[in-house]
């Protein structure tokens, strides 16, 4: 809702939608009438007419047509731009998130190699260690700070982003995004959001009504070159002074009936829908694409949460406790830690990645999905 409030970009685009109103009301609106006087002279009498395109009234149908689609591919366009803007910042909350939840891992990383530092200095002293293992442990330690360092580079990086889509730019205060647990729901049936979203998403409609404009237009440029002209003429007359009589001028279409005209709004005719073709598969693929990347995320988180991590936390366990007793070498213990440093790592990351993909999946379908 910020982003829809603040973000520059959205706000121009809204533009478009005054200018597409301008023009349907401009397209409803008659040609005022000419007038025309000339003065009168010595043997010639006075004489006016007045002039209007007859022409206008026919076309004013097919021009309110036109402008009409065209707004209301405006309107659609800019409800896709709203979906679009909905999805990015989103995704950058969950690209924001993701960066304090690595901070939190490399955070942790380094509490980990430091006590396993502690517990090769011990076993030093106690005679049950080398000063390899020492030097191992303390090397491992200060590169856990140097990952520590470069990660938290990120979290500045997520949230100029974040500021950018939501209109904060001009603000300086730290974004820091709400623990909120994302819960993934279970969905199935992707040919029916398929099915859902090319009847019904912003731009498959948006190219509806550009094709739906281009057959307009390519009525008005059949019909529009005509000039057709009805004339009320007076002259000073014996009667009555004014002598009215009714007269017609019109185009004679010998030469030029808009060839050019009607070639260029044929091909735009058949250019939109093409367009209409290449939406409708564009949104399949997105449909499918995003359904398929958040099935795999969350099978993969699941599986994780499920079997990995336990196990792996386990393992950690029992490879401290036997290098405490000198039961187990530094290597395992230090590569236990790694798995498990890796684990939690790849589980926010995953965690990113569904809400992501559960991102991309609503904008695909163009509608909140529970």
């Amino acid at each position: 809702m910020l982003a829809l409030w603040n973000n520059p970009a959205f706000h121009e685009a809204l533009v478009d939608l005054d200018l597409t109103k301008a023009d349907l009301v401009q397209a409803g609106l008659l040609p005022n009438p000419e007038f025309i006087y000339f003065w009168s002279a010595v043997g010639k009498p006075f004489k006016y007419a007045i002039e209007f395109p007859i022409e206008a009234l026919y076309l004013r149908p097919l021009r309110l047509k036109a402008t009409a689609a065209e707004n209301e591919r405006a309107s659609a366009r800019l409800t896709q731009l709203a979906l679009d803007l909905i999805r990015d910042t989103r995704q950058a909350f969950a690209d924001l998130q993701l960066a304090h939840e690595r901070v939190s891992v490399a955070q942790r990383a380094v509490k980990l190699r430091e006590h396993i530092a502690k517990l090769a200095a011990a076993r030093l002293k106690a005679g049950e260690a080398s000063e390899l293992d020492v030097s191992t442990a303390r090397v491992d330690a200060l590169q856990a700070q140097q990952e520590l360092i470069r990660i938290s580079t990120e979290v500045p990086v997520a949230e100029e982003r974040l500021r950018n889509l939501t209109g904060l730019s001009q603000f300086t205060f730290a974004l820091v995004p709400e623990k909120t647990a994302f819960e993934p729901p279970t969905i199935s049936g992707v040919e029916e959001l398929v099915a859902e979203a090319v009847q019904t998403r912003p731009d498959a409609l948006a190219a509806d009504q550009a094709a739906l404009a281009a057959e307009e237009r390519l009525r008005i440029a059949r019909l529009g070159w005509v000039r057709f002209l009805g004339i009320l003429d007076a002259t000073s007359g014996r009667l009555t002074g004014h002598e009215f009589g009714p007269a017609l001028r019109m185009t004679v279409p010998i030469f030029n009936r808009n060839q050019g005209g009607i070639a260029r709004a044929e091909a735009e005719l058949d250019q939109l829908t093409r367009r209409r073709l290449t939406v409708h598969n564009q949104i399949i693929q997105d449909v499918r694409t995003a359904f398929a990347r958040y099935h795999q995320s969350r099978a993969e988180l699941e599986l994780l949460l499920r079997k990995t991590r336990p196990e792996v936390e386990a393992a950690i366990r029992r490879a401290e406790a036997a290098f405490e007793k000198g039961n187990a070498t530094y290597l395992i213990v230090l590569e236990t830690n790694r798995q498990l440093i890796d684990t939690l790592a790849r589980e926010a990351q995953l965690f990113a990645e569904l809400r992501r993909a559960w991102a991309e999946l609503e904008r695909s379908v163009g509608r909140r999905l529970k």
